[in-house]
């Protein structure tokens, strides 16, 4: 029995390599579609704070409108999703109800735009292919026959193609007006707020590496219920620019959008590239049109961090977070970290900055959880999977040595979060496109980022600190102007708070990047303030905060580390002729790795070539100097 499971597992996660893309399925549509006393433009909420409270959300979640998510068995539906993200229980593939300890602050349906609903399609009497071949096979318990049907799908994806017969138009307006609906329908300003959305799902294949994919995903948000007809897919276009182009007809309609990049791991170093699609040479009209519709970026996720990796940061003790860097693909490769990793992007940026006046890389950051099985598992203690599997015996199965696909070695997933006034379509959305912006590994820590000439020095004192640290400076996403003064430092106020169901604070760091007078990019953490009786040794460097982490138990103790961190702290090393960017990280003590706790809940032995503990964090976005302003 479990042989056979094992089986479909692995065809099935071969089709999910090789074509990364989505189609449909899903028995259950109970969603309501009567949504009008829930519109984007909602009033007020009555929580409004001038200061800005921080809102955690998931904008990257599938269902079995996916067809990627169908493939392994799961019936959730977007009104189940939000449902769970509002707190409420929903049924697991594994045969088991699953739920989120916190309710989610706000949350997105990211549904693939190709082949979206085709599980419904292709059984609505009325769409004439409930009874076509490709239909049978699909539903067919002949693995080999429902195999050929989901390669027919991958193939289409990969080509970029759509299958004639589903070139079904009134019926995939109709799919997609029902996700807005949905999200319409969820959407309660000032508790919870939805997002219209899709994914933008494309893989990029050289004709001489075919069986190779190259991840380019984009999510694409809505700011209203405003939406066009159909979603711009990859059957319209593989190229980012062109999802650009027409995101910037949908604005010139006033349908206000953005689209969010996530797995830039995946991407063989074609998410932040040196050239634009046809090859030439990045100029400053394809740096504005980028960051005109890309102003932040998925850094975190269940395939893995997208921050850095060792290869790129050497001197970074934390860079090797959670790398899981193949591409996609039948045969994937080991994925080039040059272009695929956030932090090398921001230190290029600073170059196109200084060159051609425009920084195509001047994005702010985010985390999510990429899931498809319709919940938002961010929590490594209570992690229900991306998709779902299940073993001979009916438990639901996520890790462990006998998992022959490795799921383990992927990640629990991530947040967003979002510094506001409030939780609503609006706030939240435009908080997002000013960058406002941080991004965790799954825990809900705190964090605020601001830049300023002159803080004052007890600014950490004041009851409105932040109101106050806006006054005279800068927060994370934003540009600080070359100072009045000549020969001074910028100093940056950075403040972060644990999440009280995770571990205590390690330390805060800063990571810097900049363009010395050679033109070549450096990069250097700073170790700002942290918990313990600790000091710097001669390197800079500050000792471990220790572990107390029980593998065998699963379990760890709060009696190290702190419940809150801040300082003040100014750049040693400043240079005012220099490009330059600041970022903060905040680092957690030692926890256990979800596969730690799966491990001991199933009475597996924890698998050997993943931690057992690791270090969560959050990532606040960028401030970014320029010697001669921004544009």
């Amino acid at each position: 029995m479990f042989k056979k499971y094992t089986l479909l597992f692995s065809l099935c996660l071969f089709v999910f390599f090789q074509y990364a893309c989505s189609a449909d399925a899903n028995e259950s549509t109970s969603e309501t579609t009567d949504a009008s006393a829930k519109t984007a433009e909602q009033t007020e909420s009555a929580n409004s704070n001038t200061s800005k409270n921080a809102y955690f959300g998931d904008l990257h979640i599938h269902t079995s409108w996916s067809f990627d998510a169908f493939v392994f068995n799961v019936k959730i539906d977007p009104d189940d999703a939000y449902r769970f993200g509002k707190g409420e229980a929903i049924d697991h593939v594994g045969g088991k109800q699953i739920k989120i300890k916190r309710p989610l602050d706000f949350m997105a349906v990211t549904e693939h735009a190709e082949y979206m609903g085709l599980y419904l399609q292709l059984t609505d009497e009325a769409a004439g292919l409930a009874d076509s071949e490709l239909a049978g096979n699909l539903r067919s318990t002949d693995r080999a026959k429902s195999t050929e049907g989901f390669y027919h799908l991958g193939n289409s994806m990969g080509a970029g193609v759509q299958i004639e017969e589903l070139e079904n138009e009134p019926f995939r307006k109709n799919i997609w007006n029902r996700v807005v609906s949905i999200a319409d329908k969820h959407n309660e300003p000032g508790t919870f707020t939805t997002f219209p959305a899709y994914e933008w799902t494309v893989t990029y294949r050289y004709p001489e590496t075919p069986t190779v994919a190259r991840n380019l995903h984009r999510n694409v948000i809505f700011r209203s219920s405003e939406v066009p007809e159909l979603p711009f897919s990859n059957f319209d276009s593989k190229n980012p620019e062109d999802l650009w182009k027409w995101m910037e007809q949908q604005r010139a309609n006033g349908i206000e959008v953005m689209a969010i990049p996530h797995n830039a791991n995946k991407s063989d170093g074609m998410m932040y590239p040196s050239t634009n699609w046809a090859g030439q040479a990045i100029d400053a009209e394809y740096a504005k049109l980028r960051m005109r519709n890309e102003p932040i970026s998925e850094v975190s996720q269940i395939k893995g961090s997208s921050m850095t990796h060792p290869a790129l940061s050497p001197d970074d003790d934390f860079a090797g977070f959670e790398v899981t860097n193949l591409t996609f693909g039948s045969t994937p490769i080991q994925s080039k970290p040059q272009g695929s990793y956030v932090r090398q992007a921001l230190k290029d940026g600073l170059n196109y900055q200084k060159n051609i006046g425009a920084n195509p890389y001047k994005f702010g950051f985010i985390g999510s959880t990429d899931s498809h099985n319709g919940s938002s598992p961010a929590e490594e203690y209570n992690y229900s999977g991306k998709i779902g599997i299940v073993d001979s015996n009916n438990k639901q199965r996520r890790s462990g040595q006998e998992n022959v696909a490795r799921w383990d070695r992927w990640s629990a997933g991530s947040l967003a979060g979002v510094w506001a006034e409030e939780n609503t379509r609006p706030a939240l959305f435009d908080a997002m496109q000013r960058k406002e912006t941080f991004a965790t590994s799954g825990p809900r820590i705190k964090v605020r980022f601001y830049g300023a000439w002159d803080f004052p020095k007890d600014v950490l004192e004041q009851e409105d600190w932040a109101i106050n640290a806006a006054k005279v400076g800068v927060p994370m996403g934003s540009d600080l102007p070359p100072s009045t003064t000549e020969n001074k430092a910028p100093s940056f106020l950075v403040w972060a708070v644990k999440d009280a169901e995770s571990g205590n604070l390690d330390r805060i760091q800063i990571i810097k990047g900049w363009t010395d007078k050679d033109g070549q990019t450096q990069e250097k953490v700073f170790e700002v303030v942290w918990s313990e009786n600790r000091t710097l040794d001669a390197n800079g460097k500050l000792a471990s905060i220790g572990n107390t982490v029980d593998i065998a138990n699963a379990s760890y103790e709060n009696s190290i580390g702190a419940i809150n961190l801040q300082t003040v702290w100014t750049d040693p090393e400043f240079d005012a002729e220099e490009e330059a960017f600041y970022y903060a990280r905040v680092l957690e003590i030692p926890t256990p790795r979800w596969s730690t706790y799966d491990a001991k809940a199933m009475g597996l032995n924890v698998p050997k070539d993943v931690p057992a503990a690791i270090q969560e964090r959050a990532w606040s976005s960028p401030i970014w100097f320029s010697p001669s302003g921004m544009e």
